[in-house]
């Protein structure tokens, strides 16, 4: 019973001291919020904008029009390299991106008669790029949801701005994923090119010989089944060829173990054999035997070499056609503007401040001022309730008395040791 009043005391003695001191600890706690309230409206206000952009699946395409797709060399051309949303966060935060955006100009201040055209980094007051992506990286969030979406938030002091920023950022980044895609685009059109001038040439080169030697010799026949089997040795020489470009343009995006390498090897070796086989009847190497000897008896000298020129042509035109289309693949290929960012939805000014959070301010300060006034009042209340006791009185002052005491002897302490040093040293 009496450990139940003394507690029933206690806890009116300190609801006492609030009620003793509220008038001080409603002082202290509005002039705090007016304080804070007129702070918050000091402070610069500063703006975010959002854009959301859906990166590629992460699969691999073709790359090119359906209908071209069945060309032997279709498969090795540029492909579209699926990327995942990850990767464009990280892109986002390159210097590549970075730097763009800050040698980019923006009208600055925005939709004002004397605004002008400044570059980012004039903006944000820095003069190096260095620190430019330092100050950028801090005004920008970039993260990449679990539905694979990309967020890209940008604070700036203007709404405009920060809505110009943002969307510059997705411009950077859908610029620099163009240049990579063209660029693999672009070697692999210009491989073909140079292949294709000189099957031009050869084509050229042969088809003036065969005129010529038509020609000087009045145009000598051969026979059907000949002539067949010329036929079919130009068109495996010719398939043999692209085969060999195939295998080149494969080679500059693929490693050798590749399971394509291996297997266009492959193909590759088995043309080879059957043009041995019907150039050379399989009795000589493909290495020491002439390039285009027919093992034919009853062909005679004349109509063989009316074989060899027509056979040349044929090998020429054979390649020439497959190469014509794949280069035209590849142009296609490399001059696609489909953007290789999908922007879901495009920064726009907001209509709102994200800083200063003023209401938060004034609660949370409130809040705080509120705890340190209640604080401040057991305080005094203490003290004045010290003073009263002598008792207490003069154990705290015995008690300051020690404590001085100790400080006291600590220095003295200090400077002996100061003296000794000094001494030791002269």
């Amino acid at each position: 019973m009496d450990e139940q009043q003394q507690t029933e005391i206690d806890l009116l003695d300190y609801l006492n001291v609030l009620v003793r001191r509220r008038r001080m600890i409603m002082r202290n706690v509005l002039a705090g919020i007016i304080l804070l309230a007129v702070i918050s409206f000091i402070l610069p206000s500063a703006y975010t904008a959002r854009t959301t952009i859906l990166p590629p699946e992460d699969k691999k395409s073709a790359g090119l029009l359906t209908a071209l797709a069945n060309s032997p060399l279709s498969g090795y051309l540029l492909s579209e390299t699926g990327t995942t949303a990850d990767l464009f966060v990280e892109i986002l935060k390159s210097r590549s991106v970075l730097d763009g955006v800050l040698q980019q100009k923006f009208e600055y201040p925005p939709k004002q008669k004397d605004s002008q055209k400044l570059s980012l980094l004039e903006i944000l007051n820095e003069k190096s790029l260095e620190k430019g992506r330092k100050k950028l990286i801090k005004k920008m969030s970039v993260q990449a949801t679990a539905e694979s979406i990309v967020r890209v938030d940008v604070e700036m002091k203007y709404p405009q701005l920060a809505a110009d920023v943002a969307n510059a950022l997705v411009q950077q980044l859908d610029r620099i994923n163009k240049e990579k895609s063209s660029s693999k685009a672009k070697n692999s059109r210009i491989y073909i090119e140079n292949q294709l001038m000189q099957t031009e040439e050869k084509l050229k080169s042969a088809s003036e010989e065969l005129v010529d030697f038509k020609e000087k010799h009045k145009a000598v026949a051969l026979e059907q089944q000949t002539e067949a089997a010329i036929k079919e040795a130009g068109e495996i020489k010719g398939r043999i060829i692209a085969k060999e470009v195939e295998l080149g343009v494969a080679m500059q995006s693929l490693k050798p173990d590749h399971i394509s390498i291996i297997k266009l090897k492959k193909e590759l070796e088995e043309l080879r054999k059957q043009y041995d086989y019907l150039q050379y009847g399989g009795e000589e190497s493909f290495k020491t035997a002439k390039e285009f000897f027919i093992p034919f008896a009853e062909v005679p000298g004349v109509g063989l070499d009316l074989a060899r020129f027509m056979r040349e042509v044929k090998v020429q035109e054979t390649v020439w056609e497959l190469l014509n289309q794949q280069y035209y693949h590849a142009k296609i290929q490399e001059a696609r503007d489909t953007p290789t960012v999908q922007v879901l939805d495009e920064a726009v000014p907001p209509e709102t401040r994200s800083k200063p959070k003023r209401k938060l301010i004034v609660l949370v300060g409130g809040f705080l001022l509120l705890l340190g006034s209640v604080f401040w009042a057991y305080a005094l209340d203490f003290y004045q309730t010290l003073q009263q006791d002598l008792k207490s009185r003069a154990k705290s002052q015995l008690m300051f008395k020690d404590f001085k005491a100790d400080i006291d002897q600590l220095k003295s302490l200090t400077k002996r040791k100061k003296r000794s040093q000094k001494k030791r040293s002269n």
